[in-house]
């Protein structure tokens, strides 16, 4: 069993209130809770983020993984290591997505195409080559039989 620590919500419409949980990382959202570490409330001015340190470096050392936005609270909190915000992911708006996958087919066609033309560029030079060397036997062969007809005359 893997162990989760994340935020739950609670709290009305428009009023969003966290618990800091530990969960079964297979279960559901609204399954059945291991432990209460804490609270989480957005709507106060600095937000208030209140953990039980003790459970919650217990459930750490017991392995349990904390999502993404918890990783920074207790980074912040002084739990964990803090977090280098600059350096996360950061989501990225509809338009900026399509515009990332339709890059990403451009890019895709452009090594097809060049995949493509690359052995049409090697196929060429002995096609070329091919014609200038029969040529050159040809002309042999014919001086050759020119000049035994000579001799036989």
């Amino acid at each position: 069993m893997g162990a989760k620590i994340k935020l739950q919500r609670k709290g009305t419409k428009n009023k969003p209130f966290y618990r800091v949980i530990v969960q079964d990382e297979s279960a559901a959202t609204k399954a059945a809770i291991i432990e209460i570490l804490g609270t989480y409330d957005t709507s106060k001015e600095p937000s208030l983020f209140h953990v039980n340190e003790e459970k919650t470096k217990s459930w750490l050392a017991k392995g349990a993984q904390p999502t993404e936005k918890v990783r920074i609270l207790l980074g912040k909190a002084g739990i964990m290591e803090p977090v280098d915000l600059p350096g996360l992911h950061q989501k990225k708006s509809k338009k900026e997505q399509k515009a990332d996958e339709e890059a990403a087919k451009a890019a895709a066609a452009a090594e097809k195409a060049a995949v493509k033309e690359e052995p049409k560029a090697e196929e060429a030079p002995k096609a070329e080559e091919a014609p200038k060397e029969e040529p050159k036997e040809e002309p042999k062969a014919e001086v050759v039989e020119q000049a035994q007809d000579s001799k036989e005359a």
